[in-house]
């Protein structure tokens, strides 16, 4: 489900950023919360609340929108930020918290049509080139782009990215199921690498971006060199 907040101290605006969402969504379930202030959405955020996208206003009592916002990121440096304003200084500053646009009040429907069309564009666009890592007690979607190889211990599998590393109930013969035509390749049965990440095939390893090297199994040495000739030709 889309998960929308509304952080806007003044109820008529509140209420005609919510009616405006309620008017433009109509083939996707979604959820909003409203939040009469940018300290109430930052104590959802550290209960754990998540949300994919998030209109901020940026004129409220106590913390601003842009102190909200800086906050919100070290939790979540992906959700979308839309900032409402009627100042428009605080659009262009906005951008240092990576804002994914601006709306200027009063608000035009028109303006936000458009803003919140492109966002939900977006939002799919991500999920089609994401992997989506569901445990227990958390869901965790990775960029496929983020991720450099995934490692098989066990019954479960581990995904490397540059900085992290997520672990996943699954086995490495699913996840090669999912990932075998998005840019990703078994090297062993414990590997599976991103074509991306792949510096040079060797004799017996493979070097990645990050510098590390990965041994693979002789048995897939042609199956990779020709997924990664392909890949690199444009051909996956």
């Amino acid at each position: 489900m889309l998960r929308i907040a509304i952080c806007e101290d003044d109820k008529i605006q509140q209420k005609l950023i919510e009616d405006y969402i309620k008017t433009m969504i109509l083939d996707q379930s979604f959820s909003i919360e409203k939040y009469d202030s940018g300290e109430d959405l930052l104590r959802a955020y550290e209960q754990g609340d998540r949300y994919s996208i998030i209109f901020l206003d940026m004129q409220m009592d106590a913390l601003n929108g842009i102190q909200t916002a800086e906050i919100i990121r070290e939790y979540d440096r992906t959700c979308i930020i839309i900032i409402i304003t009627a100042i428009i200084e605080y659009a262009v500053e906005g951008y240092s918290i990576n804002a994914f646009d601006f709306i200027l009040k009063p608000i035009d429907n028109k303006k936000f049509e458009k803003v919140l069309k492109n966002a939900l564009n977006k939002i799919m666009s991500d999920f089609v080139n994401a992997y989506l890592i569901q445990t227990r007690d958390v869901t965790t979607v990775l960029k496929l782009s983020d991720i450099i190889y995934i490692e098989s211990r066990g019954k479960k599998v581990v995904f490397f990215t540059e900085n992290e590393q997520y672990l996943s109930n699954e086995k490495i013969s699913s996840v090669e199921e999912k990932l075998s035509k998005l840019g990703f390749v078994r090297i062993s049965r414990y590997y599976i690498v991103n074509l991306n990440h792949i510096k040079e095939i060797g004799v017996k390893s493979i070097l990645l971006t990050t510098g590390y090297a990965l041994d693979y199994s002789k048995n897939l040495q042609r199956e990779i060199k020709v997924a990664y000739m392909n890949y690199m030709m444009g051909d996956q």
